[in-house]
């Protein structure tokens, strides 16, 4: 909801962004009385549940990904967005710190309020940098991602004796 409680500030500085809200959930209700509420019909755009097979169609159309998150691991739509050349924006939480490395791979909000989120989201798209930013991240994700690194990786989990070569 703070995301959603930022977008009048981020309007009042931007007013040519939109926005789209990916995912349902128990805030859907809530997030629809909000946006109406404010008359934001016209700005934001609630999509709801994406398949997985659609997704990079979303991310590599959106300027932005902001993940406003309390709790994280390392979330894999932030690898993903990454992935497909989208900034990424994120609460500072988890493992995320560790690949998000402030103007270099991407934007870190050291709080999820309204208020800071607003400030980072604005501040994120108008940053003269963003292209040199976009270009690390995705730079980073393919060096530090590979395929054959997860296959490999995944098979070692899955499989741990056909790994060390016993049958």
């Amino acid at each position: 909801m703070n995301l959603v409680k930022a977008i009048p500030e981020i309007l009042r500085q931007k007013s040519d962004a939109t926005l789209l809200i990916i995912g349902e959930g128990h805030l859907e209700d809530e997030i629809r009385t909000y946006v109406g509420g404010h008359g934001l019909h016209d700005k934001v755009t609630l999509v709801g549940w994406v398949p997985h097979e659609e997704l990079p169609d979303y991310l590599t159309r959106l300027k932005l990904l902001v993940l406003p998150s309390y709790t994280e691991g390392l979330p894999n739509t932030m690898l993903e967005a990454m992935a497909c050349g989208t900034p990424v924006l994120a609460t500072s939480v988890g493992a995320i710190p560790d690949v998000l490395r402030e103007k270099e791979t991407g934007f870190l909000a050291h709080d999820n309020s309204p208020a800071c989120l607003a400030k980072n989201i604005v501040g994120a798209l108008t940053d003269p940098e963003l292209k040199r930013i976009t270009h690390n991240a995705r730079k980073f994700v393919e060096d530090e991602f590979p395929y054959e690194t997860l296959v490999e990786t995944w098979r070692d989990i899955l499989c741990p004796t056909k790994a060390s070569g016993q049958v």
